[in-house]
């Protein structure tokens, strides 16, 4: 037993956040990376940056397509193109029950074949992974999730002088130095660390917690989401008549007189389309509300009637969007959207930094500098996920520079894996005296010649003319130049570290030895 408290939790602190760590880690970057998914999406699609966006327009096409291609579905579901996304992005669930998605250029009204999922991938990742069930990665992310508020909270508990260690920075000091550093960017970012991991927990509490649904709605769950719904939900009724829908025209002349200034439109959802009971509901893309509380019009399919009261007002559902709103931000402006990125950057180096330490520790107490087969492999796959996984995320952005775009062939994903897992296949052979610093220089020499790429690249297929319009690519380039230039940093950097810890464990033998 331990003696105290303190001790107990860091214990706690120390396994659990080690267990799961490596996810954990993964999870925070994707989740990271996921705040500019939209830009990353447009960086790997450079096909479309020369599109000029009529809203009109493409709410007119994609009107079109679902009238032709689906008049007799449940429902139809509009993304409107916009800049972030300059397509259409439709679906519709058809009589028999089936969802039918599509992606649609807005000019010509044909469909068209994505060959990126582009800043999806690391979103869709982060919580619920990839080639494993839906229900099953989001079940693991939740539970990694939960590691993780263990390990804040138990960390909060275990560092009672953590304010006051926020000041003291000793660096270059072996476990001293990790220790300190964890401390500073633990305590920079720590509402953010505790508000992202609890509202990602509570936005899938129905999927591990489902009794509290069944206690509160009987054995009607599904009441719950249709109390959380922007819009009550209709079900579908075989006897509504069919009836002529507005015409686009119509529509158009409806949001002239009630939006003045024809601002910006997210979605278009049409509920029962071509029949009497058709809704027709219109949202506007700019929201700065927490709640997703972003005007929209809700409109008669038929005869146009503005229909009143149909938002959900209730305690549960302002709670939940409430939840999710602060887990996703979209609320975010560039500076707060820029600062929420620094602190999932912070987030990830604190992660990194304690299974290093713990990595560190052992081999400080390992006096007699025996092989451990279990702290060998621990070094491995903090490489690995430290290192190896920001590796693995260049060669995917690589793979569409050197062969998507010009192929049209998607080996995006499968690039990022292989690459991931020769990063693991090298550090398992790797010596520990050049671990680090092998994969780090790999990463670095990747990081610089991704823009150069890059700009050859677009200058080479012709996607852009002039300098001028690299502007359009500068932020993400800058971006990737930073990290570098961090790699750099930490390449120089973590050779002394090691150093220190290696001529302390060599004092601490000695001075074993030496004792009668």
């Amino acid at each position: 037993m331990h003696k105290s408290i303190r001790q107990s939790m860091a214990w706690l602190h120390s396994w659990a956040g080690l267990l799961l760590g490596w996810l954990i880690f993964t999870i925070f970057l994707f989740g990271t990376l996921s705040y500019y998914r939209s830009q990353i999406s447009q960086w790997m699609q450079p096909q479309w940056h020369q599109a000029s966006i009529s809203q009109q327009h493409a709410f007119a096409s994609a009107w079109s397509y679902l009238q032709k291609n689906a008049p007799d579905a449940q429902n139809w579901q509009i993304n409107v193109a916009s800049t972030e996304q300059p397509f259409n992005r439709i679906y519709w669930q058809a009589a028999d029950h089936r969802y039918v998605f599509k992606n649609i250029d807005y000019r010509s009204g044909q469909e068209v074949s994505l060959t990126t999922q582009g800043g999806d991938f690391f979103y869709n990742f982060h919580f619920q992974l990839y080639a494993v069930p839906v229900m099953w990665g989001r079940i693991i992310t939740s539970f990694a999730a939960f590691f993780m508020l263990i390990a804040l909270i138990s960390g909060i508990i275990t560092h009672k002088k953590i304010f006051t260690d926020f000041f003291t920075l000793r660096t270059f000091k072996s476990q001293r130095s990790w220790l300190d550093f964890h401390n500073v960017v633990s305590v920079i970012a720590l509402p953010f660390f505790l508000t992202i991991t609890f509202t990602g927990l509570a936005i899938f509490f129905y999927i591990y917690l489902p009794y509290g649904l069944k206690h509160n709605y009987s054995e009607n769950t599904q009441q719950f989401f249709q109390e959380i719904a922007e819009t009550p939900t209709q079900h579908p009724d075989s006897s509504n008549p069919s009836a002529a829908m507005l015409t686009f025209p119509q529509i158009q002349s409806i949001l002239n007189k009630q939006w003045a200034g024809q601002p910006e439109i997210s979605t278009v959802n049409v509920k029962q389309p071509n029949t009497r009971a058709a809704q027709i509901i219109i949202k506007q893309k700019q929201d700065h509300s927490i709640t997703l509380n972003s005007p929209q019009l809700v409109l008669s399919g038929v005869t146009g009637k503005i229909i009143q009261n149909t938002r959900r007002n209730t305690a549960v559902s302002s709670l939940y969007a409430g939840i999710y709103g602060l887990h996703m931000a979209p609320f975010a402006q560039p500076i707060l959207r820029f600062a929420l990125f620094l602190s999932g950057l912070f987030g990830c180096l604190m992660i990194a930094s304690g299974m290093l330490l713990w990595s560190l520790k052992r081999q400080l107490q390992n006096k007699q500098q025996q092989f451990h087969f279990g702290h060998y492999m621990v070094d491995r796959l903090n490489i690995n996920t430290c290192v190896g996984l920001p590796i693995a995320v260049l060669a995917y952005f690589y793979s569409n520079r050197l062969w998507t775009l010009s192929h049209q062939i998607n080996l995006e994903i499968p690039c990022f894996f292989i690459a991931w897992f020769l990063s693991l296949i090298c550090a398992l052979f790797t010596p520990k005296k050049i671990l680090w610093q092998s994969q780090l220089a790999v990463f670095i020499v990747l990081a610089v010649c991704l823009p150069l790429l890059n700009i050859f690249t677009l200058f080479q297929q012709h996607w852009i003319h002039h300098w001028q319009d690299y502007l359009y690519y500068l932020n993400f380039d800058l971006f990737v130049w930073g990290f570098a230039a961090l790699a750099v940093f930490i390449y120089f950097k973590i050779k002394p570290i090691q150093e220190h810890a290696k001529q302390r464990m060599i004092k601490k033998i000695q001075q074993q030895r030496e004792i009668p």
